[in-house]
């Protein structure tokens, strides 16, 4: 990820509609697994820290990062205990195993996604749950996805099949940002055409009325969601995976 795309976030993630809203979706998918009180949680890729605190209304939790400034964040902003580490082959905290990870918008960024798959359920123990999101369909492919840093876009049927054959049985998936997706799409592919395909904005924090408005459209498709309803397309794809054992 580029750095001023770290700082952008780490200024805004708190309140901007996107961060603040998947936050919440994954707060109340989390509240559907049956975890212990006392579970122990791995935020692998935690950035600046923003969903540590979430995370620890389930358990206590772990974080790896390995960008120094966000590691930094990270630790300054959060009880949880956060050190250096890179997927798949620097995972820290051993021999802890967890009862589930969290891997939110970091499989993307990840050369050998399949070795991550494998290195995370390793270290979950039996039963434990993998909770994933992702952006969703290459041709949506934009200048955030090469701020990011992105190797890839996911359709539904590959991530799935990634989880199954990293050892996981997966129990849940939707895409999610559905309502804005013809939106964005439209805005990306114009912008691709026309060549106006640079920088990053998508991190900025927009007009008081439009977060709001945007945070609410999230908030719609997040009370379908934890209803059980799967959504047939969005920008983006959530995902729990249970290991086998």
């Amino acid at each position: 990820m580029e750095p001023d795309t770290y700082k952008n976030m780490a200024a805004s993630q708190d309140v901007h509609w996107w961060f603040h809203g998947r936050r919440l979706l994954l707060k109340s998918m989390i509240h559907r697994l049956p975890l212990p009180p006392d579970a122990r949680i791995l935020d692998a890729g935690c950035g600046t820290g923003a969903n540590l605190d979430m995370l620890h209304q389930f358990g206590t939790v772990w974080g790896m990062e390995p960008n120094a400034f966000a590691l930094e964040r990270a630790k300054t902003r959060s009880h949880s205990i956060v050190e250096y580490g890179t997927l798949p082959d620097q995972i820290p905290f051993a021999p802890i195993n967890f009862h589930m990870i969290s891997l939110l918008d970091v499989l993307s960024c990840c050369q050998d996604d399949g070795a991550v798959i494998r290195a995370l359920s390793a270290r979950l123990i039996d039963g434990g749950w993998l909770v994933v999101t992702t952006p969703a369909y290459g041709f949506l492919w934009s200048s955030h996805d090469n701020a990011q840093h992105h190797h890839r876009r996911y359709h539904m049927n590959q991530l799935r099949s990634l989880l199954e054959q990293g050892g996981l049985e997966v129990s849940f998936t939707t895409y999610f940002n559905t309502v804005l997706f013809p939106l964005i799409a439209m805005i990306r592919i114009f912008k691709r055409i026309t060549g106006l395909f640079h920088g990053d904005d998508t991190v900025a924090l927009p007009h008081p009325w439009l977060n709001h408005f945007f945070f609410h459209i999230l908030s719609f498709e997040r009370n379908l969601i934890s209803r059980g309803v799967q959504l047939p397309f969005g920008v983006s794809i959530l995902a729990l995976a249970q290991k086998k054992g």
